[in-house]
């Protein structure tokens, strides 16, 4: 079976300067999903569809949110000539606006013949972390508060999937992830950059005056979270900010870019330095991590980067979601 993913509503672009392998290949973590035919395809919707007979029809048994996914019952043959959605349980949590970021687990349907495409959280890996608003499945969300199960029927293009034809997906909204860590501050050395917290959230980074850089990658935490810990391999969301030690000049930065990222940890998509700060580390901290030449760029950082040859490299990174 294969594993679907939201690709429509990707939180990143493909490949994220200054935290990409020397290969120039990034990572949003999303697996590919099958590709729909141009008959298929429908304008993607921009606000809740509304219920009706079709979505009023699919029923869903099973824990929420948990480790086994539910089950999903309805006709073949479902269909709606606009995408339709029903609450099948109420949640009492937060009311998700745009701008927001949700973690969903959901299977997915063909509405013509019944047969489960996949599924992506429950008993498939972790819930994905998707963006509120917009179009698409993003638009369904933003009308959704936590603890909402929803069943959802119409074109896959309209409800923000590429599988093709008119689809049936029933997600739960599990948690809403937050834009920062929101972890335990911790003390910080001051013979390391040290880290202050800007309204927004952003972190300012301090360069201390006369002391040399590290000459080994190091590594602390700032905000200590207690959330699920990071493995070499998993997919991570992250909002991070990257300097030059020897000069403290900003060359990357999530915060700039205005969105939260997200990509595998892992040397074939990263720097050493940056996997070496994340493994181990749990969703909710924050951690400053001073990566040296050899664990960054070397004497081949990436055109246009801005990023000196040689250079030791300075970055904090708040970890908001694993999935």
């Amino acid at each position: 079976m294969k594993r679907l993913r939201l690709l429509p509503i990707a939180l990143v672009p493909a490949v994220v300067l200054g935290l990409a392998a020397c290969s120039g290949s990034g990572s949003n973590g999303s697996s590919a999903s099958p590709t729909p035919t141009a008959s298929a395809t429908a304008a993607a919707i921009t606000s809740c569809p509304d219920p009706g007979t079709s979505s009023d029809a699919i029923r869903a048994s099973g824990s929420f949110g948990g480790t086994k996914a539910p089950t999903v019952k309805f006709k073949a043959g479902l269909s709606a000539k606009k995408p339709q959605a029903t609450k099948l349980i109420t949640g009492k949590g937060a009311a998700l606006d745009d701008g927001d970021y949700a973690q969903v687990s959901y299977s997915v349907y063909e509405a013509s013949d019944a047969k489960k495409l996949g599924t992506v959280g429950f008993d498939e890996g972790n819930p994905q972390v998707l963006s509120v608003g917009g179009t698409g499945f993003g638009a369904l969300l933003a009308c959704s508060k936590v603890g909402d199960r929803v069943a959802a029927v119409g074109q896959s293009s309209a409800l923000g999937f590429n599988t093709g034809g008119e689809i049936v997906v029933v997600a739960d909204v599990v948690a809403q992830t937050p834009t920062k860590a929101n972890g335990t501050p911790q003390d910080q050395d001051p013979g390391l950059p040290t880290v202050k917290e800007k309204s927004s959230g952003e972190p300012e980074i301090t360069i201390p005056d006369g002391v040399k850089a590290p000459t080994k990658t190091t590594v602390e935490v700032i905000k200590q979270g207690d959330g699920a810990e990071i493995a070499d391999g998993d997919t991570a969301l992250v909002q991070y900010k990257g300097v030059v030690y020897s000069t403290g000049k900003e060359f990357d930065s999530s915060w700039s870019k205005g969105a939260p990222t997200t990509f595998t940890v892992s040397e074939s998509a990263l720097i050493k330095g940056f996997v070496t700060g994340l493994v181990g580390q749990k969703v909710g901290s924050q951690v400053l991590i001073v990566a040296t030449p050899e664990d960054a760029y070397g004497d081949s950082p990436q055109e246009g980067s801005g990023i000196p040859k040689n250079a030791t490299l300075v970055f904090v990174v708040d970890i908001l979601a694993k999935g």
